[in-house]
């Protein structure tokens, strides 16, 4: 098996996780993908600088009783080198809302970075359709 191929496919199961840790509403799980200095773009909000502000944003979305779960869903990963890769795909969150389901989504791009600590996020970009 090729670096390539293995670094894939070890992304595809951390992404998969990750979407598993949110649907959970996992803060500690959600944020343990992340780099410590992380910087994620929210779809039509700031961007958030650091693991510790992107759990503080996700322990506000979980105490919100309508959320329900983001999922990310991969359409392509390329890696730069052995130890970079950029992801791209679709999201789509979930809200259960009195008149019903509401889903917002769009296209988003993540960095990823080996080191000691295994893959992790280095960025996100979230862009709302």
């Amino acid at each position: 098996m090729s670096v390539v191929t293995m670094g894939s496919d070890q992304i595809r199961a951390l992404r998969e996780q990750s979407n598993q840790a949110i649907a959970a509403h996992d803060v500690d799980r959600t944020v343990s993908f992340m780099a410590p200095d992380v910087a994620v773009g929210v779809a039509g909000g700031p961007t958030l600088h650091g693991r510790d502000a992107s759990r503080e944003a996700f322990v506000e979305q979980f105490a919100d009783k309508a959320f329900v779960t983001y999922v990310r869903t991969i359409d392509q990963i390329a890696l730069a080198d052995p130890l970079r890769a950029t992801e791209r795909g679709r999201w789509v969150g979930r809200w259960r809302l009195k008149a019903g389901m509401h889903e917002q989504g769009g296209s988003y791009v993540a960095e990823w970075r080996f080191s000691e600590m295994g893959w992790l996020i280095h960025s996100e970009t979230f862009i709302e359709a």
